[in-house]
């Protein structure tokens, strides 16, 4: 390639950008299956009700070993366990706001992806 002993980025603070760019993927992804799971899950009682039990219980787990695992990601999924058996029975007022909040959530996952890939799109712009 070149007479460098050994290759290295010109620009240092482009090292972390694979990183950078997981989490935006991860964010509006991630987003997009809590919202469809949402909607699916109120609908169809039996299926909110497996869906919660499996992402609060796994949410559990990721929060208990901290293997290679983001703590935000794990509490998120723990989140979203929760309000979703909060949402199924349809107890009163907490189920419509469990509801709303999955939604909002799903929605803010969204956007906040979104803002990270400009954020992200801004800085590469920078350096070019």
């Amino acid at each position: 390639m070149s007479n460098e002993p050994e290759w290295r980025d010109a620009n240092p603070s482009t090292e972390n950008l694979p990183f950078k760019g997981r989490d935006v993927i991860i964010c509006i992804v991630g987003g997009i299956a809590f919202g469809i799971l949402a909607v699916v899950g109120m609908r169809i009682r039996p299926v909110g009700l497996a869906l919660g039990i499996f992402a609060f219980f796994a949410g559990i787990s990721m929060l208990i070993r901290k293997r290679q695992i983001k703590n935000k990601q794990a509490l998120i999924l723990t989140i979203f366990g929760f309000l979703m058996l909060l949402a199924n029975p349809r107890f009163g007022i907490v189920a419509g706001f469990a509801g709303y909040f999955l939604v909002i959530g799903a929605i803010g996952l969204v956007v906040f992806g979104l803002f990270k890939a400009i954020k992200l799109a801004w800085e590469l712009g920078k350096f070019s």
